[in-house]
């Protein structure tokens, strides 16, 4: 069985999580006590390297423990008990080149049995802090910015600037400092209703001028709304350009293979980049070194001689240069108009050839994760979907698991203290087999246009504030035949081959939201540990809560969970309506559609009951959805009526939304909280077809600003399945190009996001 997996090259993500699945039975040892025994699995990594650069290795998983060696071999420790786990690494050519890949093993067949674990009862702490994430700032380059691209006129580029120095001050008096991020962002604290003035620097050290101000409950251009309740989002600020400084470079470093020199990993603790620094032909520097931006886009300044004779110093891990600064065209020197000096590392990124994982015994255990071949994975930047909203870390994760009471503390590298497990949760929520009059319901069911993984749904409710859900979840078919669909339900009925139980819960925590429930997150193993981070679409392991957020919404969530104090957990998320259009069925008894749609129903009617957000979108869906009160079946032709009426003005608009927003977009976007992105409403506005439109930007981009740009098809499985649909239908395609302006992304200007 093991050598078949070897031979399943099929490059789909699900067909190599359904291959990862074969483990043998085990036994025997390598001749040493460390690396013996059944729960012992070896991995070895074959890399190469174009440049012919040694090449460093990491190593993570995400149950047991693993050797972390500087080897492309080690040895990982399998975690007690069945499941699917995932183990990682990274290898890098110490020039700015780096490469991850994935691996799953189930230990399914190993049989071992999960160590009896204390029961721990913990109800949420009193929230006695405001911090929390009141926004971002983006700042980016006060100048127009053209890039040269070859053949072709001069294209505007919005360049993001990492390392500025922020200050926010009220009367005079600093209330929060920072520094921006690789993309330029900067997560607020909670702000107290008032005038704010933005003091800044793009110069580490220089003294900080004004860059804006920020006024509380006035929705301005430079502007936040801080009530609680409220839509907060990335505000732009463009730091004034002294006219002293009068020398302005800017460019775009990048890899020979297009990559951005460097790397980031929240998992990995890497943070890699790029710096570029301003220095006189005799060496001495004119400014500090700025690092290049995560999209490998810098714009430095300073005050210069105008006659003088400058170079850029760039430097990459063990990669340095000197590019020279080409003299002003104007006659009297340098007088600020920018200057562009993009340069071209001489170095490619390693490969990943093949990684293998042995037992004990030699045999082949689990296989590479691949992600699924489609539209989505030739998309430059297809991992900037689940990191839209921000990136958590390891400790930013444990700080929101602690802040609603599921770790006892964190440690100052962030690994939780005192978790709880899956059993814990379930026991406070009442689920089976700890239910005490409470009803629960259930569905199973294929998420097929999203994640594609088998889902095995739970919820109850308790109490007029407490609702719950449980999703565990196993890998889906590859194709969508009645067979393969009947064959993954009938695995995961088994609980076998797990991935991962996700739990929301809809509670009062003290202090926090005014006293009324919200909606949280939990992530739990195989095993019913407690998991900080999840990989959702095969692009790596990412951190509560942001993994969530980018489809469950999260209007008090901007860039990153609060990383000092106990902040605040109420995030604006909410719960996802159940979508049955979107979804695949067992033949079984009592799994088909029609079997379970009173189960549908009423896990749709617990959605609405935590609809409290202040915005109606999903609950107004819902509605629609089943028109009376006996109604089980989900109307899956529904089109909302400001849709109907732009269809009689622009035939073809109730097809759109039936079959791309609400056959993919929709489940999503209903749930954000926000007007913004509610797309079942005023689609004559939203949907134009025009450049200037929200929609085409984020879907189809091509826009100057780099960060927006083709964000939602980014949504991956959901992206390819609807490139499936254009692919065979002329006319859908052709219903895209008029409502979108666009059938497929559109290139960033002069270079694409790696």
């Amino acid at each position: 069985m093991s050598k078949q997996c070897l031979g399943n090259r099929s490059g789909r993500f699900v067909s190599s999580l359904a291959c990862a699945l074969a483990v043998v039975s085990c036994g025997g040892s390598t001749g040493t006590s460390q690396d013996s025994g059944p729960n012992k699995t070896y991995l070895k990594v074959q890399a190469s390297d174009a440049d012919g650069d040694a090449l460093h290795y990491q190593w993570r998983v995400t149950a047991g423990t693993v050797e972390n060696r500087d080897s492309p071999e080690t040895v990982w420790t399998m975690p007690d008990g069945p499941g699917l786990h995932f183990a990682y690494v990274t290898v890098s050519d110490a020039k700015g080149g780096y490469v991850e890949q994935q691996y799953a093993v189930s230990t399914d067949a190993l049989e071992s049995a999960v160590a009896p674990r204390p029961q721990i009862s913990r109800a949420a702490p009193t929230i006695t802090s405001n911090t929390s994430s009141a926004g971002r700032l983006r700042f980016k380059s006060a100048d127009t910015l053209n890039f040269s691209v070859a053949a072709s006129a001069a294209v505007p580029r919005t360049v993001y600037l990492p390392d500025v120095q922020v200050q926010i001050e009220q009367g005079g008096v600093a209330v929060f400092s920072g520094i921006t991020d690789l993309g330029g962002e900067l997560s607020l604290p909670a702000l107290v209703a008032g005038t704010y003035v933005v003091k800044c620097s793009t110069v580490p050290g220089a003294p900080l001028r004004d860059c804006g101000s920020l006024v509380a409950d006035a929705p301005t251009a430079f502007t936040f709304t801080v009530a609680k309740d409220d839509i907060l989002s990335v505000r732009d600020v463009k730091p004034p350009l002294p006219s002293g400084r009068n020398l302005r470079v800017f460019g775009h470093v990048a890899l020979s293979d297009g990559a951005v020199c460097g790397a980031q990993s929240e998992f990995f603790s890497l943070l890699k980049a790029a710096t570029v620094q301003l220095i006189q032909s005799d060496g001495t520097p004119v400014a500090p070194p700025t690092r290049v931006n995560r999209f490998g886009d810098y714009a430095v300044d300073a005050a210069a001689l105008a006659l003088g004779h400058y170079q850029v110093k760039i430097d990459c891990e063990g990669y340095s240069r000197l590019v020279t600064v080409p003299p002003s065209a104007n006659p009297i020197g340098y007088d600020g108009t920018p200057i562009e000096v993009t340069h071209q590392i001489a170095n490619s990124r390693p490969a990943i050839v093949k990684m293998v994982a042995n037992g004990p015994e030699g045999n082949v255990r689990g296989e590479m994760i691949v992600p699924e071949v489609g539209t989505s994975n030739s998309l430059p930047g297809w991992n900037q979907f689940l990191t839209y909203k921000g990136y958590d870390t390891k400790l930013s994760a444990c700080l929101y698991y602690q802040s609603i009471g599921a770790v006892a503390g964190c440690d100052a590298q962030g690994s939780m203290q005192a978790p709880i497990t899956l059993d814990d949760w379930q026991r406070a929520n009442k689920f089976k087999p700890y239910d005490s009059g409470n009803t629960e319901v259930a569905a199973v069911y294929i998420n097929r246009m999203d994640l594609n993984l088998v889902r095995r749904m739970y919820a109850t409710q308790t109490s007029p504030t407490n609702i719950a859900f449980v999703v565990c979840n196993h890998p889906g078919p590859d194709g969508s035949t009645q067979r393969e669909v009947d064959e993954v339900v009938d695995v995961g009925l088994a609980d076998q081959k797990r991935v991962a139980c996700v739990a929301m819960e809809w509670s009062i925590s003290p202090g926090a939201n005014d006293g009324k429930p919200f909606t949280k997150f939990l992530t739990f193993g195989p095993d019913g540990s407690l998991l900080p981070s999840i990989n959702l679409d095969g692009r790596g392991e990412k951190y509560m809560p942001g993994a969530c957020v980018a489809c469950h919404g999260g209007t008090q969530y901007n860039g990153r969970f609060a990383e000092h104090g106990l902040a605040s957990p109420f995030l604006g998320a909410g719960f996802l309506p159940f979508d049955t259009g979107n979804f695949l069925f067992s033949s079984a008894g009592g799994l088909s559609e029609a079997a379970q749609g009173q189960a549908f129903r009423d896990l749709n009617t617990l959605v609405k009951l935590t609809d409290n957000r202040g915005y109606p979108a999903t609950t107004r869906l819902i509605d629609n959805w089943y028109p009376t009160a006996t109604t089980t079946t989900l109307d899956k032709q529904y089109v909302p009526i400001d849709w109907l009426a732009y269809d009689a003005a622009r035939p073809g608009a109730a097809r759109f939304y039936r079959e791309v927003v609400g056959g993919v977009c929709r489940t999503c976007h209903i749930s954000m909280g926000s007007e913004r992105f509610d797309w079942d409403v005023s689609p004559a506005s939203r949907f134009t077809g025009l450049p200037t439109s929200l929609t085409h930007s984020h879907f189809c981009g091509g826009t100057a600003d780099v960060a927006v740009n083709a964000s939602m098809p980014n949504a991956l499985i959901s992206r390819d399945r609807l490139a499936d649909r254009i692919g065979a239908d002329p006319e859908l395609a052709s219903l895209m190009q008029a409502f979108l302006g666009c059938v497929a992304p559109e290139s960033d200007p002069a270079y694409a996001k790696r």
